[in-house]
């Protein structure tokens, strides 16, 4: 029964981490140097922060003092968007960085200057050409991020007081039930295998 809810946190966290890279990648990059270095910085920065610290901010910006968001618990799309930032934007981070090498280097590729020259536009050039490419290092670090997701799932649930397998193994250690600690970390390691099976395929 609490398998579901941990899914659906890591799977929306995860499409929030890629849009938030992929977006940053495609506005920043390659662009004027002051642009490019400030949010590369910036992906430092959010990588680095700590989810407990990040999920405690947000809950007290955007739930205690603007009241956007519910404060205990939620069940919905309303109760999952902090959970998910919390998760999502430190990964964000993760993956822009790991990106945007590859796509500085992309741009600098011959078929580049082919797409230019056939009358692409910029944006075009860099969503349909450049960002496919850059890709692909972020792809391969999806595979662990997904295990890192479920592991983080432990803070998010425990700080927002969702519903999933972070608070049932919480509970469990401190109640030293044994199986179910098992239960859960064999579980988390068989999705972290097939998610990398996935992700090597993908590639």
């Amino acid at each position: 029964d609490q398998l579901v809810p941990t899914v659906v946190l890591t799977i929306t966290a995860m499409a929030i981490a890629w849009v938030l890279a992929s977006v940053s990648l495609v506005l920043t990059a390659r662009r004027t140097p002051w642009v490019s270095k400030l949010f590369s910085g910036v992906e430092a920065a959010a990588a680095a922060l700590p989810q407990y610290w990040l999920g405690i901010i947000l809950l007290v910006v955007f739930a205690l003092t603007f009241g956007l968001f519910p404060v205990v618990g939620g069940s919905g799309i309303h109760g999952l968007v902090l959970p998910a930032l919390t998760l999502g934007i430190p990964l964000a981070g993760y993956l822009a960085q790991v990106m945007r090498t590859e796509f500085d280097r992309t741009m600098d590729q011959p078929f580049v200057l082919t797409a230019r020259s056939r009358g692409l536009t910029d944006g075009n050039v860099r969503i349909r050409h450049v960002l496919r490419h850059s890709l692909l290092p972020g792809l391969s670090l999806t595979g662990w991020a997904v295990g890192a997701q479920f592991s983080a799932a432990v803070i998010a649930e425990n700080v927002f007081s969702r519903p999933g397998l972070g608070r049932v193994l919480v509970t469990a250690v401190n109640g030293r039930d044994l199986p179910v600690v098992c239960g859960i970390v064999m579980l988390v390691a068989l999705i972290y295998v097939i998610i990398n099976l996935v992700t090597d395929t993908a590639y």
